[in-house]
């Protein structure tokens, strides 16, 4: 969060984070990590449990951690009003401070900065693009696949009538990140006149979402191919199916927890 602490500030969003730990221990680590935004002692684990994220998996007798919360990010309005959250099963797991902009804000993504791939082929621009600038230990990101199709197109989404070619994205198999399944946004009903099947297409620009969450616990870098499939059409007619392959570079390092181990 501090890394894109410039970001969340110039989108007029304000940073708090909360724990049980008492003021002294967090000064010390805010003096030690350089953080800038407040750090807050929920001494007694009141608020959490209030909020209903405390940790019932940790022994009571265990003093030392007895009080953690299940750690995660709550989005909230200027009303005071829960629009988002980002929570995990694994506690080591946690968004980047792009993914919470990104996929958290609906904030864009600086194209100048952004790590990706992209080819461009008649009336469809397909670009892969990371939002983060590294993955650490523990990390989740996203992978955004845009498919920008010129006025008029579009590409099928599922189901689709046998003949007809959807739109899938793949990922090859990356030691030390786990790639979870494409996200595709909602497909809009279209028909052709004179044709009696029904299609589910998208148009614009059609955005799908591959969550990586790395494992790595090295200053390095790993490749993430990207495997692209669409059929783009007109009302009129299509184009031959496309298959296209991206290649994101993304640098990697561990966690602070495991820097600190180190």
């Amino acid at each position: 969060m501090q890394n894109h602490k410039s970001e969340f500030d110039a989108a007029g969003i304000e940073l708090f984070a909360i724990s049980y730990d008492s003021v002294d221990v967090l000064s010390t680590f805010a003096k030690a990590y350089g953080i800038e935004y407040p750090l807050l002692a929920d001494v007694g684990s009141n608020v959490i449990r209030e909020f209903g994220i405390l940790n019932t998996l940790v022994d009571a007798a265990e003093e030392e951690y007895y009080g953690i919360p299940t750690p995660g990010s709550y989005l909230a309005g200027t009303d005071g009003r829960v629009v988002g959250k980002f929570f995990h099963r694994e506690y080591q797991v946690r968004e980047t401070g792009a993914t919470v902009l990104h996929a958290g804000f609906d904030l864009p993504i600086d194209p100048a900065s952004a790590i990706h791939d992209a080819v461009h082929t008649e009336g469809v621009s397909v670009r892969a693009e990371l939002a983060a600038t590294a993955l650490h230990t523990h990390q989740r990101a996203y992978v955004y696949v845009h498919l920008n199709l010129d006025e008029g197109l579009h590409v099928y989404g599922e189901p689709i009538p046998e003949g007809y070619a959807p739109t899938w994205v793949s990922t090859a198999a990356t030691e030390g990140l786990v790639i979870g399944e494409p996200q595709y946004p909602a497909t809009t009903p279209f028909s052709i006149e004179g044709l009696t099947e029904q299609f589910n297409v998208f148009g614009g620009d059609v955005k799908i979402a591959l969550p990586v969450t790395s494992e790595i616990r090295e200053v390095g870098t790993a490749a993430i191919d990207v495997t692209v499939g669409y059929q783009a059409c007109t009302d009129q007619m299509c184009y031959l199916p496309q298959r296209h392959i991206l290649r994101i570079e993304v640098p990697t390092a561990p966690s602070v927890r495991e820097a600190r181990k180190e």
